[in-house]
């Protein structure tokens, strides 16, 4: 028997040993309790008579998976399960942005629920912003025109958003 056989020889044994050693562990019904530990660049813990802080720095997302008896938590700084989640404005809006393309002046006609301010931007196909305007209190088919008359030919980017930035719509505007 060679080197490099003695080792996979020995591994076999090792994950076989282990694999024993588990089933025993669970026919015998005892639990098997593993500590938390973590690996972070930086964290600390501080207590006083009310009230202790504990927390890992690089921790981004933690979440507890169960199915049936089995919990697996995933991330160490948690005493509960939150979830993080993208939450919809409540109001319901569209946007007709005509004609496109457009020569000098674009109309922006608004269907929304409510009434509500917006934040409109121009960007270039660069990303430099080159206009930027808020319009307070748009109500339900309200045009807005957009003067394009000092635009070069080109593509635009329009990003129009609520106020509160919780909703977005972008065009892509073809300047003739």
């Amino acid at each position: 028997m060679n080197f490099g056989e003695n080792i996979i020889s020995m591994k076999k044994t090792v994950t076989f040993l282990s694999f024993i050693f588990l089933i025993t562990q669970l026919s015998i019904g005892q639990d098997i309790a593993l500590s938390p530990t973590v690996i972070a660049s930086g964290g600390g813990f501080s207590e006083s008579r009310e009230i202790s802080l504990s927390w890992t720095l690089g921790e981004l997302a933690v979440t507890t998976l169960s199915q049936g008896e089995i919990e697996l938590t995933q991330g160490f700084q948690q005493a509960f399960v939150t979830g993080t989640g993208i939450q919809r404005d409540p109001i319901q809006w569209n946007i007709n942005a005509y004609p496109n393309p457009v020569q000098n002046e674009l109309h922006l006609q608004f269907h929304i629920s409510e009434s509500k301010s917006f934040l409109m931007e121009m960007q270039d196909i660069s990303g430099k912003i080159l206009s930027h305007e808020v319009y307070k209190e748009v109500y339900e088919n309200d045009v807005i025109t957009l003067n394009l008359s000092d635009y070069s030919t080109g593509i635009y980017f329009l990003r129009v958003a609520t106020t509160d930035r919780s909703q977005v719509r972008i065009f892509t505007i073809n300047k003739k």
